[in-house]
């Protein structure tokens, strides 16, 4: 059997395929390795980031078992900053390489410069503000005692955590091309104080005054913040789909966007030639019944183009779509994730999802 049905790699929008080609199509576009859209997909670099702090905090805790006579103690504070900073940089860029499929290449000079950036911004600000900052705000024998390293108190400590936050968002935003610049540096100091109010808490008597567990907090709240404030996922990692949800075809779907990013429309009806998604006249669908298009910004909408009974359902809302002929122009409505498309009265319905797809 084969029916009226697009493709989505094929130049033309028409033509007669069987029930073979389109499930091709749809491997080739969907990754499967990306994170689904839910709303979990804003926290999933936030635990991302955190698994790396902690993974920089225990390798930098090794060091100072280890190697520590190598540099001295005056030196674990700016060591322990600079390799947090660079750790959760570089765990930022490095899941962007993962997501977006880079070469290997392509990723390594991306991350040599959001992490030589980020460490040399860490080093400027440690050592600005241990010795001017703190010299300037306090008595010369606080001053002074703010730099033994031994010293665990937030109170000599905000610029350096700030500081070091910063640059932890400085060496990505610069990759990235200064995209984002408001998330990535307030985003970055906002992390790097949240780590440090953490550290602090869990170094307060009342607290326990456990080391250990503040410098592993340190790396993961400051790993965490900086992964949901940051860099979150966006939205061009997904692409839109229409699935059928009425029996007759249930599970049939096709691509709203275009490969080359371009805006484009599907059209859905019973009409033989011309449309992207063929559904049966038997079930109340016109002969071109509704269009689901997507702009430049990646902006999806839903249009009306029948007199026939049109809604877009979804949480507590129902839109009505169906054409007015004393208007210009068909109605239309934005569409989100997981709103049903209902054709006619007779059950016809329509599901609009977003998909991950590969950015190669």
């Amino acid at each position: 059997m084969f029916v009226q049905f697009g493709c989505y790699h094929c130049s033309g929008r028409l033509g007669w395929y069987g029930f073979t080609c389109t499930p091709q199509a749809e491997q080739d576009s969907v990754n499967i390795f990306l994170i689904p859209y839910t709303w979990y997909r804003h926290l999933a670099m936030g635990f991302w980031c955190a698994a790396w702090g902690l993974m920089i905090w225990a390798a930098v805790l090794t060091a100072f078992v280890k190697v520590e006579s190598l540099w001295g103690r005056s030196m674990d504070g700016i060591i322990l900053m600079c390799a947090l900073s660079g750790g959760i940089a570089f765990a930022s860029i490095a899941g962007e390489a993962l997501l977006r499929r880079r070469s290997v290449f392509s990723g390594a000079w991306r991350l040599v410069l959001a992490v030589g950036t980020t460490v040399a911004v860490c080093m400027a600000g440690y050592w600005f503000f241990t010795g001017v900052v703190n010299r300037v705000l306090f008595s010369d024998q606080a001053a002074l005692d703010s730099l033994n390293p031994s010293l665990v108190s937030l109170r000599y400590r905000v610029g350096v955590f700030a500081s070091a936050g910063f640059a932890s968002g400085v060496g990505p935003l610069i990759v990235r091309r200064f995209r984002g610049w408001f998330s990535h540096c307030v985003g970055g100091l906002v992390a790097g104080l949240a780590g440090g109010i953490a550290w602090h808490l869990l170094n307060y008597q009342g607290a326990g005054s456990d080391l250990f567990y503040a410098g592993a907090a340190l790396g993961m709240v400051w790993g965490f913040v900086h992964g949901v404030l940051c860099w979150g996922l966006p939205d061009e990692l997904y692409a839109g789909w229409l699935r059928v949800m009425s029996w007759n075809r249930h599970t049939r779907r096709i691509p709203i966007d275009a490969l080359d990013g371009a805006p484009s429309e599907r059209f859905v009806g019973h009409f033989t030639r011309g449309l992207d998604l063929y559904l049966p006249a038997d079930d109340e669908v016109m002969e071109m019944h509704v269009s689901v298009a997507v702009d430049a910004q990646q902006r999806y909408s839903a249009r009306g183009l029948s007199l026939q009974p049109t809604r877009v359902r979804r949480f507590l809302e129902r839109i009505n779509l169906s054409y007015d002929a004393r208007r210009p122009t068909p109605l239309q409505t934005r569409l989100s994730s997981g709103d049903r498309i209902e054709l006619g009265d007779s059950g016809t319905e329509l599901e609009f999802i977003m998909l991950p797809k590969e950015e190669r």
